[in-house]
């Protein structure tokens, strides 16, 4: 019984001994402090510290290429949704006279059309600022990896998507 009890406060405190995770929509072995996420980071990074951040080191650059892009593609859908406005209140105005709607209803019909289009604009919005807030969490976290690359005595290395470190 003295074994299960013991077993369970180990397991307790391995589970409360996790960081609190990445902004970044991708599973980290780092937590929003840029230190080992979870007891299982903790223990690689303490047996093998300089294997541990050379991946981490692998990992943002990986993590930076795409959100530079995403970034750069959400902002694109954006500027070009914006663009089409008119289009999109002509294309629900044209489908209101088509329906044979007129007045109050057509205005409705016009107005529910525009509202999912603001809607549409919203949340990619939502998303490029959530994309900018993981892109600042990656700038961080390649500053603290390259400072704890340097307190290892090992030199930071540019990124080459062809070249994982091992």
């Amino acid at each position: 019984m003295k074994k299960m009890s013991l077993l369970s406060l180990g397991l307790l405190l391995a589970l409360t001994a996790c960081g609190e995770p990445a902004p970044a929509g991708w599973n980290a072995n780092i937590d929003v402090n840029c230190k080992p996420q979870d007891p299982f980071d903790k223990t690689f990074a303490a047996l093998s510290p300089k294997k541990f951040w050379r991946e981490q080191e692998y990992d943002l650059g990986t993590l930076k290429a795409a959100g530079e892009k995403n970034l750069e593609m959400s902002q694109s859908v954006l500027d070009t949704s914006r663009a089409q406005k008119g289009d999109y209140f002509q294309r629900a105005d044209q489908a209101a006279n088509e329906l044979g709607l007129r007045g109050k209803e057509k205005r409705d019909h016009v107005k529910k059309n525009m509202d999912r289009f603001e809607a549409e604009v919203k949340a990619t919005e939502d998303r490029l600022e959530k994309q900018k807030i993981a892109n600042d969490w990656v700038r961080k976290c390649e500053q603290a990896v390259v400072r704890e690359l340097r307190s290892l005595g090992l030199s930071p290395v540019p990124y080459d998507p062809e070249k994982r470190p091992m």
